[in-house]
């Protein structure tokens, strides 16, 4: 028997169930997402042009998102056309064991994990930066796109920035306040009408000084450099969300705020996530193996019926252990892997547990 030909005739089959079920997840998501943003649309007076681009740069996140829910169905209506046809019973009789048939799916999962991994990296976060900036063009008119508010970061292990207005195409802010605390309490406060970066380096104009444990608690203050451990960019990727990033530009900010020692725990959850979830894809296919091989006799519809309810848990689990590594409660890496640790023990003990 020719298995390189059944492998062929099983991947094809395989790629172009993934490509109708994520073309219609795909149209369900714009869907859903045009009639809620329809209101808003109309309200801002958005053209055809304006609001088209807005969710063609959607769809690599919608993708993204689906992907592994169609790898699923794909893996589930394969395995279970094949078991209509008979075409299992034929290959176990000429002496092909199930864990044979699955090598190329898994080995299919593997290549797509790290197609995933560089395509939500590369396409997907670019995709999103650009869906941001046009909805801040169309839906912001009225604002200064160039100017981000209410800015708090903490510069260091006892101080803290807050920041009424930043516009970084001068870098420059107005109404600062820098706060050092020890032990939680306040220990002094440097307020600035003005501060720009000149030559490398922070000049704050028109300062006060204020310190709580000496006898001269007041002091102002003209041109004045101030040694902070922060940079232009820095609060530009302050209020740049994680998804907006990928993640190498994401690590490499992660690094910044751990030399100055500053809380860095939710980009770290959001940096493990980035590896995790591909990680997903081998998961899917494991479990529509298992879904449909376990059961011989299982239809279609009993099969989608499985698939909807394992992606639900999975989904559920996942974000589950992202809240709680925000949180504190669970280490940053333990809390995105292990929906994807539990699943794959699971499924490999359910798919031992097959008769081949």
């Amino acid at each position: 028997m020719n298995l390189l030909l059944i492998d062929k005739y099983l991947i094809w089959s395989f790629f172009k169930k993934i490509f109708s079920v994520l073309f219609v997840f795909i149209i369900i998501f714009l869907i859903v997402d045009l009639i809620e943003d329809v209101d808003r649309m109309l309200d801002y007076n958005l053209t055809f042009n304006q609001f088209s681009f807005i969710y063609y740069y959607s769809i690599p996140h919608y993708m993204n998102i689906a992907f592994p829910m169609a790898i699923l169905i794909a893996t589930v209506m394969t395995f279970t056309l094949m078991q209509k046809n008979n075409e299992i019973t034929a290959l176990k009789a000429s002496g092909v064991s199930i864990y044979r048939l699955t090598i190329p799916f898994f080995i299919i999962g593997i290549i797509l994990t790290i197609l995933m991994f560089y395509f939500e990296n590369i396409v997907v976060t670019k995709s999103n930066t650009l869906k941001s900036n046009l909805e801040k063009k169309y839906y912001n008119k009225n604002q200064k796109n160039n100017i981000n508010k209410n800015i708090i970061l903490q510069i260091d292990k006892n101080r803290t920035i807050i920041i009424d207005k930043f516009n970084f195409r001068n870098k420059s802010a107005k109404n600062v306040s820098i706060q050092e605390f020890e032990d939680n309490t306040l220990k002094s406060r440097l307020d600035t009408e003005n501060l720009i970066w000149l030559n490398n380096n922070w000049v704050a104009k028109n300062s006060t000084y204020r310190s709580f444990d000496n006898k001269s608690p007041f002091r102002s203050l003209s041109d004045t450099i101030l040694h902070l451990n922060i940079k232009p960019m820095d609060l530009i990727e302050s209020t740049v969300k994680p998804e907006e990033m990928d993640f190498w530009r994401l690590k490499a900010f992660i690094d910044r705020l751990k030399s100055n020692g500053r809380e860095h725990r939710k980009w770290l959850v959001d940096l493990y996530f980035k590896t995790a979830f591909p990680f997903s894809n081998i998961i899917m296919i494991l479990f529509g193996v298992v879904l449909t091989i376990r059961k011989p006799r299982t239809n279609f519809l009993i099969g989608l019926g499985l698939s909807i309810f394992v992606i639900f848990i999975y989904y559920i689990m996942i974000k589950a252990g992202q809240s709680a590594g925000y949180s504190g409660a669970v280490p940053p890496l333990l809390s995105v892997w292990i929906a994807n640790i539990l699943f794959f023990i699971c499924g490999l003990i359910l798919l031992t547990k097959t008769k081949s």
